[in-house]
């Protein structure tokens, strides 16, 4: 669906008899078949004429399926969550139809099923674009098509059916929520600007150590010698620092069901994330599951595309995920942390801790995933205990946070980390609101 796609013609039609169209046949082959032991000429003609008329409704249904072919298949091959797609199949007429015919195109039950569109009679030559319209409330990677092309003679004796044109995929981006644009700046205030980094020189915004995922096709040959280390040419404006985004996959961090359990918050929050930093001149890129996503597309624009894209393919990973990403992340330099975790404890987050860069703001978005359990009034006193820490430890360490519930929005909690809530005391209990430890 990306691109229009042209199909040739297909193969020969299959054909299946109605049930009025098994009936009568049957009728006109007994008729046929006993006309002559009973002796009744009138008899024999009826079961003729009654098998010829099959016959015939069989080659007119045969003749209408082969009357269209798919030419071109469009559409943006992506929506949003919760917001209606159009699809646009144009189609060209090959000799008038005797009768009638319809086109399907395949759709899953969770884009809204199958497609029918009656089909007016087209000459041969004749081009015509239908559409029809699929929506889905989850994200996620769904197959359209094949297209199949079924006609019907003009009694409803025969169905043909012709397979025309490849399926396709539309991926069904996350939904994205408005953020608010909260000044982003050193902990505590010292620097507040909507970039959130501290200034940099032209020299070294030009030319920079590599990091995990830079495309070697900007390796600086001859400051990597002059150094001794990997240095790359850097695109960066001063003052705005790429973004990584962690997003903590892990089927076991993260509890609920479908689209409102708390691994969706979370993809729909580091949708929201990225495409409002982006909007703000940040190169932004993804890390999960230990695979940092290899920014895609000819400009910024196209790689949030392709970032939105990978994080509507997402599915969840496995329970070393969040384990081998910091161990992708390493050490960065200049580079905006945003991370959205789910159920972790003080031994999951102490190395991202320390990942944070001096002078540049790290944010941390804690979900307490039990709650998005169905009828679970709330969490076991060791998870809370544990995710307690946690919030201690990233707070301790100069990272903003804030911690999310099913009741809290996406919005909310990024309002909360981005001004930075201070780190709770130690003997802090239980409470609620996205700016307070879970």
């Amino acid at each position: 669906m990306n691109r229009p796609r042209r199909s040739r013609a297909g193969g020969t039609p299959e054909l299946r008899p109605t049930a009025r169209g098994w009936a009568l046949l049957l009728t006109g082959l007994v008729a046929a078949g006993a006309a002559p032991a009973l002796g009744q000429r009138d008899l024999l003609r009826v079961g003729v004429l009654l098998t010829t008329l099959s016959v015939l409704a069989a080659l007119v249904a045969h003749r209408s399926a082969r009357s269209l072919d798919l030419t071109s298949r469009s559409g943006s091959g992506m929506a949003e969550a919760g917001a209606p797609s159009t699809v646009r199949l144009t189609v060209l007429g090959r000799g008038r139809p005797a009768g009638r015919v319809v086109l399907e195109d395949a759709v899953p039950l969770a884009l809204g099923g199958t497609a029918r569109i009656a089909v007016p009679r087209l000459a041969d030559g004749e081009s015509l674009d239908l559409d029809h319209t699929v929506r889905s409330d989850v994200r996620g990677s769904y197959r359209l098509g094949p297209v199949t092309v079924r006609a019907r003679d003009p009694f409803g004796l025969v169905v043909a059916s012709r397979t025309t044109g490849p399926a396709t995929t539309l991926d069904v981006l996350p939904r994205v929520h408005h953020l608010t644009d909260v000044p982003l700046g050193e902990p505590g205030g010292a620097r507040g600007t909507s970039a959130g980094a501290a200034t940099t020189s032209p020299e070294d915004a030009s030319i920079r150590a590599y990091r995990v995922g830079d495309d070697l096709r900007r390796v600086h040959w001859r400051s990597t010698a002059r150094r001794g280390e990997v240095m790359v040419r850097s695109d960066e404006h001063p003052g705005r620092p790429d973004v990584v985004l962690l997003l903590d996959d892990r089927a076991g961090a993260h509890h609920g069901r479908g689209a409102a359990s708390s691994l969706e918050w979370a993809v729909s929050a580091a949708a929201s994330v990225a495409v409002h930093l982006h909007g703000r001149g940040h190169r932004v890129r993804l890390l999960h599951g230990g695979l940092l996503e290899q920014v895609r597309g000819t400009d910024e624009g196209s790689a949030v595309r392709s970032l939105l894209q990978s994080l509507a393919r997402l599915r969840p990973g496995p329970d070393d995920g969040l384990a081998r990403s910091l161990a992708a992340l390493g050490r960065t330099e200049s580079t905006l942390l945003v991370a959205f975790l789910g159920e972790v404890d003080e031994a999951d987050v102490q190395p991202l801790a320390s990942a944070r860069p001096p002078g540049t703001p790290a944010l941390a978005l804690l979900q307490r995933t039990r709650l998005w359990d169905a009828g679970q009034g709330g969490e076991a006193p060791e998870v809370e205990v544990g995710s307690r820490r946690a919030h201690l430890v990233l707070a301790r360490a100069g990272w903003r946070t804030a911690v999310a519930t099913p009741a809290t929005s996406v919005a909310q909690t990024w309002a909360s980390a981005a001004r930075g809530a201070p780190a709770p005391p130690a003997a802090a209990t239980s409470t609620t609101g996205t700016g307070g430890p879970p």
